[in-house]
């Protein structure tokens, strides 16, 4: 009793800061003991109605809204893995450690419902559940799957400030939600950077895209990753918190729509392209539930292209190649291109940049209008397809100099015809004769290659590099001019049939620096 007396004393006397100097220790000494601590509880969801199998770690019921009756036949994932929904609307799987979504492959007859300004078809997993439970309801299209629709792309909007904001929001989303009104019933999809490093940026921008009237979907670009790590999977965090699973799918008509992140990230502005083990994993577990009579359509960030820089391209051909059509729409480059896989059948469209070049002017790095893609889809095929300039009416498809314009002495009538891919036919006509058609050619572009030089931009040291701000694309067209003084008009047809004309000649930087 006495020894307690004295300690009380003590520290009243030398005061409490002693006690605090010594509590870490005491604490260290706790965390040291052989005493185990004991064993995080095991929570489970509540699991009723649903016979659990053994190893399942992941399950749910879809049912539709509003009968309440099972929805069988859907497609649920966890990023990782896929499982189909049985007589009774239930799935199970056993879910990855690293997943953080589970999300339904939205049926063809189900309406998009949104929540939140975005596609309500995915749920956060809560790790901490020993089995997680997620059920689904789904609402039923009255009309059944729809037979055509159309498909807008929108390739890297990458707002870094509130002036690049600004002009997205009064140029980009006025433009789109016009061009819907020619469609009917529209569905969009961002390909990537929808931000420019700026993650706090990213809700205001999940906000506004439903001021277009189109419900958008949305993929994962370089510039959504987060910055200031190093791992992958804690990159795209700020990204999942804002716009949900960076790979999943859904289904609309006769088409199955694929996105995925094929950034592989691994620092600061460090990263490459390609698809990790897992995701080729997944992506054949999601296809496997698709009939081979579907189109098929992947949305990513970087180009694909065939490129042996691209991690398992090869296997993302040989998962979608066997389908009636397979498409790859990506974005990344801020130039416009379209082309053919000849030794697998798929097509890729690298979309010009929604921003332009970084929202400096009113063009691209190669010349093709700030804009977007659309499709219109109709059964299993894409029907028809062009590249809409923002603020420009949809048959605005090219853009033509005049002899000796912009420092050349070439003596060519020259022809930007931006959505042009091998197929196109592009005649030239002087005072009403066709004199010829126009050749394929590969250079800068001039009006591009004058207005970044004027902003101090510098170009490749050498003739086959490219930068950001200088490309040498390749659906440029010449043909010689018979006379400086003739009436000049430009024919394009695309392979479609599609017929585009132009008649005026640019002349000037100006007329892409800002709207005129």
């Amino acid at each position: 009793m006495s020894h307690r007396i004295n300690i009380t004393r003590y520290f009243q006397s030398k005061g409490l800061l002693f006690f605090l100097l010594l509590f870490p220790l005491f604490v260290q000494c706790e965390k040291n003991s052989d005493t185990p601590l004991p064993e995080k509880e095991k929570i489970t969801s509540d699991l009723t109605g649903i016979d659990v199998k053994e190893g399942m770690t992941l399950v749910g019921i879809v049912t539709d809204s509003e009968t309440g009756s099972p929805w069988e036949g859907v497609v649920v994932s966890d990023g990782y893995t896929s499982a189909i929904t049985d007589a009774n609307g239930i799935y199970q799987m056993k879910k990855s450690s690293d997943a953080r979504h589970v999300f339904c492959s939205l049926p063809a007859d189900c309406e998009v419902l949104i929540k939140n300004n975005l596609p309500d078809f995915y749920a956060p997993i809560y790790a901490h559940y020993d089995i997680f439970r997620h059920d689904f309801k789904l609402k039923k299209m009255p009309g059944g799957a729809e037979k055509f629709f159309t498909l807008i792309c929108v390739a890297d909007p990458q707002v870094k400030t509130g002036a690049d904001y600004t002009r997205c929001e009064k140029e980009t989303m006025p433009d789109i939600k016009a061009e819907k009104i020619k469609h009917g019933t529209c569905y969009g999809i961002t390909l990537g950077d929808i931000v420019f490093d700026t993650p706090d940026m990213m809700f205001s921008m999940k906000n506004l895209f439903p001021n277009s009237g189109v419900k958008f979907f949305h993929v994962i670009g370089n510039h959504d990753h987060y910055q200031e790590t190093t791992k992958d999977l804690d990159a795209i965090k700020n990204y999942e918190t804002c716009f949900g699973p960076t790979n999943y799918s859904f289904n609309r008509g006769n088409a199955h729509i694929i996105a995925m992140d094929n950034v592989i990230y691994t620092g600061k502005q460090t990263y490459s392209g390609g698809f990790t083990e897992d995701q080729i994993k997944w992506l054949k577990s999601d296809l496997q539930y698709v009939p081979k009579d579907k189109l098929v359509i992947v949305c990513v960030h970087i180009p694909i292209r065939n490129q042996s820089s691209i991690s398992r391209c090869n296997d993302l051909y040989a998962a979608i190649s066997p389908y009636n059509e397979a498409h790859i729409m990506s974005g990344h480059t801020h130039y416009n291109q379209n082309m053919l896989i000849e030794s697998n059948g798929v097509y890729e469209h690298v979309h010009g940049a929604a921003c332009g070049a970084w929202w400096t002017s009113t063009i691209n790095s190669d010349g093709t209008p700030n804009g977007y893609g659309v499709y219109k889809i109709k059964d299993n095929k894409i029907e028809d397809w062009y590249y809409k300039p923002t603020k420009y009416n949809s048959d605005f498809q090219i853009r033509m100099y005049p002899l000796y314009s912009f420092k050349d002495n070439s003596g060519y009538i020259i022809a930007n015809v931006w959505n042009a891919d091998e197929s196109w036919k592009v005649e030239l006509f002087e005072d009403g004769i066709k004199t010829g058609d126009m050749q394929r050619y590969t250079d800068y572009e001039k009006c591009a290659y004058q207005l970044y030089k004027s902003l101090g931009k510098a170009e490749p040291s050498k003739p086959d590099e490219a930068t950001g701000w200088f490309r040498r694309p390749d659906h440029l067209y010449r043909l010689p001019s018979r006379s400086n003084t003739s009436y000049v008009e430009i024919k394009a047809t695309d392979r479609f049939g599609n017929v585009y004309t132009q008649n005026h000649f640019t002349t000037s930087v100006e007329e892409v620096r800002n709207y005129q």
